[in-house]
């Protein structure tokens, strides 16, 4: 069994913030210099994580709050949307496709 398929099981407990204050990933401030600090910290610690793919699919679905898999909640949120928009525009595609396929 290969380490990315023992990771699947519970990628949690190959996080590498598995052992870091969680506070660290719930930034206390709301802009300026505090806030980027605190998120420069928080996504060094998802830089060096093994399991950083697996913690933002999970994050883009469950967590709405802080910082996960290396991102932000405003970069999830932006991700999410961008990832609806092309899902949106392939099944337009498809749909034109089939359409034209049927004529």
């Amino acid at each position: 069994m290969s380490a990315t398929t023992q990771m699947a099981g519970d990628w949690r407990h190959y996080a590498a913030c598995r052992d870091v204050d969680s506070e660290l990933f719930q930034p206390s401030a709301e802009s300026g210099r505090v806030l980027a600090a605190q998120v420069v910290a928080a996504k060094a610690v998802c830089g060096r994580c093994p399991v950083r793919e697996a913690c933002l699919a999970f994050a883009l679905v469950m967590l709405p709050h802080g910082i996960a898999g290396g991102l932000t909640e405003t970069e999830r949120s932006a991700l999410r949307h961008r990832t609806a928009a092309a899902a949106q525009a392939g099944d337009s595609a498809d749909r034109a496709g089939s359409r034209v396929g049927a004529a």
